[in-house]
C-alpha cells in the first residue's frame, strides 16, 4: 500500500473542511481512480495535510494528473499553497479494536 502526503499551508480551512466533505462524501466519482482511503489532517487554521493511500505504486502515479486538475479546479486562495508531496510505502498498519 502506498501513502500520497501532500502539505499545504495558507488558504480558506472553513472552505476547505466544506469542499473536502463534499466531495469525499457526495462526489466520490471526482476523487482520482484507485484511491482507496483519504485521511485531512488539520494542524491549525493555516496548515493541514491530506493523506491518500493507493494499493500500488503505480496506482498513486495514474493518480497524479487528476490531482493536479483537482489544484486547478480549487483556488490557491481556498486549497491554500502546496508546500510538500511525498509518497510512502505503509510498512505497518494496525487498528486498535478494544
Amino acid at each position: 500500500m502506498i501513502a500520497r502526503i501532500a502539505t499545504f499551508e495558507g488558504g480558506n480551512a472553513d472552505e476547505m473542511r466544506r469542499r473536502n466533505n463534499e466531495m469525499l462524501v457526495d462526489r466520490t466519482a471526482e476523487m482520482p481512480a484507485g484511491i482507496l482511503r483519504v485521511i485531512v489532517l488539520m494542524k491549525d487554521e493555516s496548515r493541514w495535510s491530506v493523506i491518500s493511500f493507493f494499493g500500488s505504486e503505480e496506482g498513486a502515479a495514474a493518480a497524479e494528473e487528476r490531482f493536479e486538475q483537482m489544484g486547478d479546479e480549487i483556488p490557491e486562495s481556498v486549497r491554500g499553497k502546496r508546500i510538500g508531496v511525498e509518497s510512502y510505502e505503509v510498512a505497518f498498519d494496525v487498528e486498535m479494536v478494544r
